[in-house]
């Protein structure tokens, strides 16, 4: 059997009045996707915890298979894991956005910087190491705004925000707060005179996502299957790299819009020679959310729709054995341009699937399966399924 989840970041949504009151999947052209909920089963994923915020950590690991109450120790030591830092047990990692504030310093404007580039990040991210080695801190490149802080040997016991939750926000409310909470304020403020307008729109750190180094079980000792990743976020490859799965680099990944979508399709269904499980995360759509653009959403899906789906069904129909499992992580509203907790919709097809009575993808389909628990779900998809 061969398995492929392809993991639509952020893709669900809410009815949109400019869209005549309907969502996203309603509205654009998802022939390709509907085409598989007719031939296959549709249900509803709790990937969030109750209680829990809605992070693209917690859902990523709860498709995986993980259950975030036993393994989640904080955002930012995954994604250290993806760049190869190596933490000691009393190590903190933060995510260290590059972020774009008003030219007072008073709002956030884009928790992205305006999509910094990799080569200026990166540029950014060395001249913080340089100008701020008195604070015992270490800066690692991620991709384009996604960085990473290191503090050794420090404890802390702080509540932070992501920074694409307060666009166009006060960020005084906003700011890390709690044991040893100060420190990480007075780095942010110490950013702004140095990055200043050396680095494009680049004129701020933000730091969140705290957290110490966790453990997973390997995924083919867990479900019996080697496995491998596409994705362009660090987040999602370093939840590879802790459960010992096969990293795969695709040129033209960006993690945006201008992402190699069919790239990505055309990586995943030639390592199936090699593996049984690839993990294909797309995070076009949860940007575009994060941005509160409809149109680059909506051709984010399509581009889904229109580029990915049909290179990952003709590979699959080369087995005699296979499956497939479409699922977003969390819903990411256009109008709320943030993450929500609530169930998403999801599809598995495949060689042995017996159709239910669905004939749409969208977030209103007839749920054959429904899992509170969000983890489950891959146990469901690999093993249980009849």
């Amino acid at each position: 059997m061969k398995y492929v989840v392809l993991l639509c970041d952020g893709m669900s949504d809410h009815k949109i009045e400019q869209l005549g009151n309907k969502t996203i999947l309603e509205y654009a052209n998802v022939d390709n996707f509907n085409k598989l909920a007719k031939e296959g089963i549709c249900g509803l994923i709790h990937t969030t915890p109750k209680g829990w915020y809605p992070g693209s950590d917690i859902c990523n690991l709860s498709i995986f298979g993980y259950n975030p109450k036993e393994v989640y120790t904080g955002r930012s030591p995954i994604e250290a894991a993806s760049i190869g830092i190596q933490l000691n047990e009393k190590d903190y990692a933060f995510r260290c956005n590059l972020v774009s504030l008003d030219k007072n310093y008073e709002t956030m404007e884009d928790f992205s910087a305006y999509h910094i580039d990799n080569d200026t990040a990166k540029q950014a991210i060395s001249y913080l190491n340089d100008n701020l080695k008195e604070y015992g801190v270490e800066f690692y490149s991620g991709v384009g705004y996604r960085n990473i802080m290191v503090v050794r040997n420090k404890e802390f016991d702080v509540k932070t925000t992501p920074p694409h939750d307060i666009m166009g926000k006060k960020i005084d409310r906003y700011l890390p707060v709690g044991e040893n909470s100060q420190f990480l304020v007075e780095l942010i403020k110490k950013s702004w005179g140095l990055l200043s307008d050396k680095f494009g729109k680049a004129n701020s750190i933000w730091l969140w996502g705290e957290g110490k180094k966790p453990t997973l079980t390997p995924f083919h000792e867990k479900f019996g299957l080697n496995g491998a990743v596409i994705a362009a976020v660090d987040l999602v490859r370093g939840i590879g790299k802790l459960a010992n799965m096969k990293i795969i680099d695709v040129p033209g990944a960006t993690g945006f819009i201008d992402t190699n979508f069919k790239g990505k399709a055309k990586y995943a269904v030639e390592a199936l020679k090699e593996v049984d499980y690839v993990y294909i995360h797309v995070e076009a759509p949860d940007e575009a959310g994060h941005m509160g653009s409809i149109e680059e959403k909506v051709k984010a899906v399509e581009n889904i729709n229109n580029l990915m789906l049909p290179v990952i069904i003709e590979g699959l129909r080369e087995y005699k054995e296979y499956r497939l499992l479409i699922a977003p992580d969390h819903p990411t509203p256009v109008k709320l341009r943030t993450h929500v907790a609530e169930p998403v919709p999801a599809i598995i097809w495949g060689s042995d699937i017996e159709p239910d009575k669905n004939t749409f993808y969208n977030e209103f389909i007839n749920p054959s399966f429904v899992f509170n628990d969000g983890y489950k779900i891959a146990d469901f998809f690999i093993r249980r399924y009849k």
